[in-house]
C-alpha cells in the first residue's frame, strides 16, 4: 500500500514539475528549459534568485506552487529515506537473529557435550 502511495504521489509530482514548467512559459514567457529550472530551483528551495517571476500572475502562481512543490518533495524524500531506513533495520533484525540461532545452537551442543561428558564420569565410577 506505501508503494502504491508513493508511486502516485511520484506522478502527481512529476505531472507538477511539468505543468509548473508549462505554466511559467505560458505566464511569464520563458523557454520551456527556464522554466523547468525555475520550477525545479524552486521546489528544492535552493532559490538562486537569478530568474524571478515578473508578472502578477506569475507571482501569485508561484507562491502556491512553491508551498506545495515544496510539501510534496519533502513527503517524497521522508517516504523514500523511511523505506531505506526500515529495509537497513529489517536486515540488521534478520542478522541479530541469525546470530541468537547461532548462540542457541552452540549452547545446545554445549549442553550435550557436558551432558556426555558427565555420563562417561559417572559410568566410571
Amino acid at each position: 500500500m506505501e508503494r502504491g502511495n508513493l508511486v502516485i504521489v511520484l506522478i502527481i509530482f512529476a505531472l507538477g514539475i511539468v505543468g509548473g514548467a508549462f505554466m511559467y512559459q505560458y505566464v511569464e514567457g520563458w523557454s520551456f528549459i527556464d522554466s523547468l529550472y525555475f520550477v525545479v530551483v524552486t521546489v528544492t528551495t535552493i532559490g538562486y534568485g537569478d530568474m524571478f517571476p515578473h508578472t502578477v500572475s506569475g507571482k501569485i502562481f508561484t507562491m502556491f506552487f512553491a508551498f506545495f512543490g515544496v510539501a510534496t518533495a519533502l513527503y517524497i524524500f521522508s517516504h523514500i529515506s523511511s523505506s531505506l531506513f526500515k529495509k537497513h533495520v529489517t536486515s540488521k533484525v534478520s542478522e541479530i537473529k541469525r546470530d541468537i540461532r547461532k548462540q542457541d545452537e552452540i549452547k545446545e551442543e554445549i549442553k550435550k557435550d557436558i551432558k556426555n561428558v558427565v555420563k562417561k564420569v559417572t559410568r566410571r565410577k
